[in-house]
C-alpha cells in the first residue's frame, strides 16, 4: 500500500512514470502521426519542381587612384553583395544570357553570401535547368565586375580631365605673369611681385601633374573570378532529406499534441494515482501490472502477498461487529463491468482463510466468474436456490479445494433482469456471520445493481475494486455517491490490474425461449439432498466458530478439523446449526409478494419465504 511519504519524495519519479506511460499507451498516435508526417514530405518533394544551382566565386579588391592609393584598404562587402543584385547588374547579365527575361525576375534568382573574414563575393544563381544556372551565375559575376570596372574608370577619367583643365589654366597664368616680367624694369616692385607670382604658379604646376602622372598610368582591376561556374549534375531543390525530416517533425509534434488532449480527455484509471486524484478515495493497494491467470493464486505469489497485507490492515481497520460474536461483513464491488471485484474478493478471502479463520465468500452477480477463480464448480445448490428457500444457506456452501477454511456460494441461475430480493440477502448474511469470522460479499456497480447500495448500508466496510485501463473515475464517483446516500462505510478503493474476461462456462446463458423452463415445471417433484454420511474434501460442513466467553476474555479456538482435500481416519462430527433469528414480521424479498423467482424457474414456479421456516 503506498506510503504519503514515500509519495512525497518520489513526486518526480513518479511524475516521469507518469510519462511514459502516458507516452506508451498513445504510441500508435505517435507512429501514425510521423508516418503521415513523413509521407506529407514525400509528396511535397514529389510536387515541387526540380531547381539547380551554381556558383560563382569572386575576390573583390579595392579601387583607388592618385594619391589615395592604399592596398591595405578594405571593401565594404555587404555593400557590393547588393551591387550584385541591383537591376543595373541584371540588365548587363541578362545582355550576357541573352534571355528576354526581365532583370527583376533574374533578380529573384539570385543569391549572394560572403564568407567571413575574407573578400570574396559567392554568386550562386538557381534555375530549372544546370545549364541555364551555370550561365546565370557567370553572368552575375561578370557583370558586376564589368560595372565596377566601367564606373572606376568613368571616374578615373572625371579626375584626369579635371586635373588637365587645372594645369592649362595654371599654364595661361604662368604665361600671363612671364609677361608682366618682362615689361617691367629691373628691381622694380612690379617685377619682384610678378616673379613671387611665378614661382607659386610653377609649384602649383609641378603639384597638379604629380596628381596626373598616376592617374594616366593607372590600371583599373575591380576583382576576378577566383571559382567559375560549374555545371551542376543534381538539383539543389526539393532537398528530399529535409523535407521528410521535416514533415516527421511536424507529424511527431502533431501527435503529441493530439495525444496529450486524448490522454486528458481519457478518464479511465491507469493508475493508483488517478483515484485519490481526481476521486480522493484512499487507495488501499495497488495489484502488480500483470496477472498470471484468473484463479486463486498461490500463497507465495506476490500478488497473494499483498493481498495478506491488505488483509492485516483491514483486521485493524475494520471495526469489531456490534453484535458479539459474530463474523465481519466486508463488501467488495466492481468499479466497472467485469471480474475485478472477483478475482480480488476470491484471493483476499484465501488470505483470510491462510490464517485459520472461517471464511464464506458470497456473489451476487449473476454473470460473477467467482466458479471459476475458485475452481467450485456450479452444481444444484447456490444462491439462488437459498433465496428459493430449497436449500439453508449453510448447505449450499461449497468448499474451495485446498482451502477447508474457505466456503463459497456461488451465483447459479440468478435473473439479471430481476431484483435480488434484500430481505433474503440479509437473512443469509445474518446466518453466515453466526457461523464464520469474516464474511466476503462480491457485487455488480452499485449504478447497475440495487442490492449492492443496500447490503452496502449493513457491511463493515465497503471496498470499490477498480480494473487498470477499463474502470473509470466517473464510474467510481457514481459508486461513491451512491453508498453515500445510505452512509456505507466506504473504506477505500483496490486497484486490480487488467483481468481477462470471463470463461465461457461461468457465464451463465439465457435460454432461448423463455417460456420453456430450464428446470423441472413443478418443484415439489425436486428431488432433495440425500445428507452426506460424513465429513470428506468435497463435503460442505462448516467448522465450529471461535465464541468470547461470558468474562469477555476470548475462548480458546477449537481445532479445525482436516483441511480440504486430506482424508482423516475420524470424522469431525460439526455442531448442530442454529436456527437464525427472525424478524417477528415477515419481510418482503421481491417487491411485495415475498416471492424469488430465478431465471431458471417456469409460470407459477415460486418459493415464498416463510418466517418461521427453518433454514438450518
Amino acid at each position: 500500500m503506498p506510503s504519503p511519504h514515500l509519495a512525497e519524495n518520489d513526486a518526480d519519479g513518479l511524475a516521469l512514470m507518469a510519462y511514459l506511460g502516458w507516452l506508451r499507451r498513445r504510441w500508435w498516435i505517435l507512429l501514425l502521426a510521423a508516418v503521415l508526417g513523413l509521407a506529407g514530405g514525400l509528396a511535397v518533394s514529389q510536387l515541387q519542381e526540380a531547381r539547380y544551382t551554381s556558383t560563382t566565386s569572386l575576390l573583390v579588391r579595392p579601387l583607388s587612384s592618385g594619391s589615395e592609393n592604399n592596398p591595405n584598404t578594405k571593401v565594404n562587402l555587404d555593400t557590393e553583395a547588393q551591387v550584385v543584385r541591383s537591376l543595373v547588374v541584371a540588365e548587363r547579365a541578362k545582355d550576357l544570357m541573352k534571355i528576354g527575361t526581365g532583370g527583376d525576375e533574374l533578380v529573384k534568382s539570385v543569391t549572394v553570401t560572403v564568407p567571413p573574414n575574407s573578400q570574396i563575393l559567392q554568386v550562386a544563381y538557381e534555375a530549372t535547368s544546370p545549364e541555364e544556372a551555370q550561365s546565370g551565375s557567370h553572368a552575375f559575376a561578370q557583370a558586376y565586375l564589368d560595372l565596377r570596372k566601367a564606373t572606376a574608370q568613368k571616374a578615373l577619367e572625371n579626375e584626369t580631365k579635371a586635373l588637365t583643365q587645372q594645369i592649362d589654366q595654371v599654364k595661361k597664368q604662368l604665361n600671363e605673369v612671364a609677361g608682366r616680367i618682362a615689361a617691367a624694369p629691373s628691381n622694380s616692385p612690379e617685377r619682384q611681385r610678378a616673379e613671387a607670382d611665378q614661382n607659386v604658379l610653377t609649384n602649383q604646376l609641378s603639384g597638379l601633374n604629380n596628381r596626373l602622372s598616376p592617374l594616366i598610368s593607372a590600371d583599373i582591376d575591380p576583382g576576378e573570378i577566383i571559382s567559375d561556374a560549374r555545371l551542376p549534375d543534381h538539383p539543389s531543390s526539393p532537398n528530399r532529406t529535409l523535407n521528410l525530416a521535416s514533415g516527421m517533425g511536424a507529424g511527431l509534434l502533431l501527435g503529441i499534441v493530439l495525444a496529450l488532449v486524448l490522454d486528458r480527455l481519457d478518464n479511465r484509471v491507469r493508475r493508483g494515482r488517478d483515484i485519490s486524484d481526481r476521486v480522493g478515495l484512499p487507495l488501499l493497494l495497488e495489484l502488480p501490472a500483470r496477472t498470471p491467470s484468473l484463479s486463486v493464486l498461490p500463497a507465495s505469489h506476490k500478488i497473494s502477498r499483498e493481498l495478506g497485507r491488505l488483509r492485516n490492515v483491514l483486521l485493524s481497520a475494520v471495526p469489531e461487529p456490534a453484535q458479539a460474536g459474530r463474523g465481519r461483513q466486508l463488501l467488495l464491488c466492481d468499479g466497472s463491468a467485469g471480474t475485478a471485484a472477483g478475482f480480488v474478493a476470491a484471493n483476499l478471502a484465501a488470505a483470510y482463510a491462510r490464517t485459520g479463520a472461517q471464511v464464506a465468500l458470497i456473489t451476487t452477480k449473476p454473470d460473477s466468474a467467482l466458479s471459476s477463480i475458485t475452481g467450485v464448480a456450479e452444481g444444484r445448490h447456490s444462491l439462488a436456490s437459498v433465496l428459493r428457500r430449497d436449500v439453508p444457506a449453510l448447505k449450499a456452501l461449497a468448499p474451495v479445494p485446498g482451502l477447508g477454511q474457505l466456503r463459497v456460494l456461488v451465483p447459479g441461475d440468478l435473473d439479471a433482469e430481476v431484483e435480488l430480493p434484500v430481505a433474503g440477502l440479509l437473512e443469509i448474511l445474518h446466518e453466515l456471520t453466526a457461523r464464520f469470522d469474516h464474511v466476503l460479499i462480491e457485487t455488480a456497480q452499485p449504478t447497475h445493481a440495487v442490492e449492492a447500495q443496500a447490503l452496502g448500508r449493513y457491511a463493515d466496510a465497503v471496498i470499490v475494486v477498480a480494473e487498470t485501463g477499463r474502470t473509470r473515475s466517473v464510474e467510481i464517483t457514481a459508486a461513491l455517491q451512491q453508498f453515500e446516500q445510505v452512509n456505507a462505510p466506504v473504506l477505500g478503493a483496490v486497484l486490480a490490474p487488467r483481468m481477462p474476461a470471463a470463461p465461457a462456462a461461468a457465464r451463465p446463458t439465457t435460454p432461448s425461449n423463455p417460456a420453456t423452463p430450464a428446470g423441472p415445471a413443478n418443484p415439489t417433484n425436486r428431488p432433495k439432498p440425500r445428507p452426506s454420511p460424513g465429513p470428506s474434501a468435497e463435503s460442505t460442513m462448516v467448522l465450529p466458530r471461535m465464541r468470547p466467553s461470558g468474562s469477555g476474555a476470548p475462548a480458546k479456538p477449537a481445532t479445525p478439523g482436516p483441511a480440504s482435500g486430506t482424508a482423516s481416519s475420524t470424522p469431525v462430527k460439526p455442531p448442530a446449526p442454529r436456527k437464525p433469528s427472525t424478524p417477528s414480521n415477515p419481510m418482503p424479498v421481491n417487491g411485495g409478494g415475498g416471492t424469488y423467482r430465478s431465471r431458471g424457474d417456469g409460470d407459477g414456479r415460486s418459493y415464498a419465504l416463510e418466517s418461521g421456516e427453518d433454514l438450518g
